[in-house]
């Protein structure tokens, strides 16, 4: 349940900053145009020179502060205070795991080579979505919690999960992009409101669903393609289950809850909300509009009967 928590936190935080976004400026100043996107990853390269530190004995602690913590960008300082990230915590994830933070310096050295393929995705994902607002996307590293977030501030992406998986980096940047669109498209105080929402899995589930549509019309594949895979398999029982689970709101599940568990696929209502958006999308005559329906959201129960998900037969 540790994980869960985790991510509860985060959800509470994520309504105070976003929720902070209409009561500054109407919209973030962001570019409008994917070239002028930025991919920051000083963290990361302080990381860098705090793991070499690191080698020579010295106080691990003082290190991680002096080289990481104290140097934070706008980004990491977000992200920590999120999941109130410390020097022990990461300190006790390096121990569990060093191969994967050995790895960071690999990392770094080979980021002249993504930051093309950055600003191809973010072409891409113009071409989907050509009014989309590019935040910035800060490469971090964290202690094993929350792998990415989207915020005010842009798109918050730990790297140590998937530093050798470029293509899931990838699908969790542009995952993370559409739900700034979401937030965007209706405000930020609506767009957090939802979390604090009584009786919101429909809600939560087509959120969730709607970023993996859009990533699935970037990348062709979503972020959760097990979950995908393993609905597409069990397709009758999973929708009756579904539909049975919404009646009483229980989304331990389909969403975060689901984390901890090893019997299947965690988090299918990622994709139980993809294909509901993306039945929605294949029925749709105009499908620009299709596409800002999914982003603004606006009543998930006209939108669920909308897509014919459930009536149809797949």
């Amino acid at each position: 349940m540790e994980i869960y928590k985790q991510i509860v936190v985060s959800f509470i935080l994520l309504m105070l900053v976003f929720g902070n976004i209409n009561k500054a400026v109407s919209q973030p100043n962001y570019p409008r145009d994917a070239e002028q996107a930025n991919l920051i990853y000083s963290d990361i390269e302080n990381f860098v020179e705090a793991y070499d530190q690191l080698k020579h004995g010295v106080d691990t602690i003082a290190v991680l502060n002096e080289f990481y913590f104290d140097k934070a960008s706008t980004g990491l300082n977000e992200y920590i205070t999120r999941h109130q990230l410390t020097p022990i915590l990461i300190r006790s994830a390096i121990r569990e795991n060093p191969a994967k933070y050995e790895q960071v310096s690999n990392f770094v050295n080979s980021i002249d080579d993504l930051k093309p393929k950055f600003i191809d995705k973010l072409k891409k994902f113009g071409n989907i979505l050509p009014n989309a607002m590019y935040a910035p996307t800060y490469l971090l590293v964290g202690a094993n919690r929350g792998i990415a977030q989207a915020s005010k501030y842009g798109q918050l992406v730990t790297i140590t999960r998937v530093i050798d998986d470029e293509e899931k980096l990838m699908k969790l940047i542009i995952h993370e992009l559409s739900h700034f669109q979401q937030a965007m498209s209706i405000g930020g105080e609506k767009y957090v409101a939802l979390y604090s929402e009584p009786n919101n899995m429909l809600e939560l589930c087509l959120r969730e669903g709607g970023a993996e549509f859009i990533t699935s019309l970037v990348l062709k594949e979503i972020t959760q393609e097990k979950a995908l895979i393993y609905l597409n398999k069990n397709e009758s029982e999973l929708k009756l289950k579904f539909i049975k689970d919404l009646k009483v709101q229980d989304k331990g599940f389909w969403l975060w809850e689901s984390i901890n568990q090893k019997e299947y696929p965690i988090l299918l209502g990622y994709a139980m909300g993809y294909k509901i958006c993306k039945s929605l999308y294949n029925k749709a005559p105009n499908k620009n509009e299709a596409i800002k329906k999914v982003l603004r959201m606006d009543d998930a129960n006209q939108f669920l009967n909308l897509s014919g998900y459930f009536v149809d037969n797949d």
